[in-house]
């Protein structure tokens, strides 16, 4: 009986054994083999970033073997880019590596002297440059940054600091954004300039969703009949009003819109 056991259990630390041994065999020819040399990192969700970026911040090489990358760190490594909101990186047996990126957005820009710092809509700062690069987003101005380090999020001189951010996301979910040129910010007021020349002034205060619900409104209609160029004046929370510019008044005149 005892002899049986014996070989019971002698056979099962064999069994044990060689399987180790396969496994780590296995792992040597994983790492040795040239078939699982790296030949290609393919990017998924990227629009402004470029494949090579990614790359180059990732320390991923080419030819390098698959197994030899830890995917934690290559994602540590690109979430530096303050433009990466979201990445997953994953194998793709036997020699590709796949990206998958969701991006943070340029939504507006702060002037800094003569330098240009890029944020997103929740201020988050993205880069500074010394151009302007992206001409399809707003300036803001009357506004001036205590700290603009990349990958942080903007501090103001300004004690209307949190409104302009909740103004810059309530215009950016209601698709309205990209049509602002500029925004100067008072010390109660907001001043805004859109694509059409359509000069905006509003209060900046805690009605920011309702205002920006009634300018939506108006400038759709204002678009509809074809009227650029004049000044909204949303001031007034029962009133909105429309002016043309002199050369315009014969044509348009001022409109009040009531709420």
């Amino acid at each position: 009986m005892r002899k049986s056991r014996y070989r019971i259990n002698k056979r099962g630390k064999i069994t044990i054994y060689s399987f180790i041994l396969l496994i780590i065999l296995l792992i040597y020819i994983c790492i040795s083999s040239s078939i699982f040399d790296l030949s290609e990192v393919i990017l998924k969700g990227n629009d402004k970033i470029v494949k090579n970026d990614i790359i180059k911040i990732s320390s991923i090489k080419i030819g390098n073997n698959l197994f030899q990358y830890n995917m934690n760190e290559i994602e540590k490594n690109i979430l530096k880019n303050p433009y990466i909101n979201y990445v997953k990186v994953s194998r793709k047996i036997p020699n590709k590596l796949i990206i998958e990126i969701k991006e943070n957005t340029e939504d507006a820009i702060i002037k800094v002297d003569k330098r240009y710092v890029y944020i997103q809509e929740d201020g988050l700062i993205l880069s500074e440059k010394n151009d302007i690069t992206n001409k399809h987003i707003p300036i803001i101005k009357g506004i001036e940054l205590k700290e603009k380090d990349i990958n942080t999020f903007i501090k103001t001189n300004n004690d209307n600091q949190d409104l302009l951010i909740k103004t810059l996301k309530i215009l950016k979910d209601n698709k309205m954004l990209r049509e602002i040129k500029t925004i100067d910010i008072k010390k109660n007021y907001i001043n805004m300039e859109n694509t059409d020349d359509i000069k905006i002034t509003m209060k900046l205060d805690e009605n920011i969703q309702y205002n920006v619900k009634r300018l939506n409104e108006i400038l759709i209609d204002l678009k509809s009949n074809n009227i650029k160029k004049g000044n909204v004046n949303l001031v007034s929370k029962e009133q909105a009003v429309y002016s043309p510019w002199y050369k315009e008044s014969l044509k348009y005149p001022s409109l009040y819109i009531n709420f």
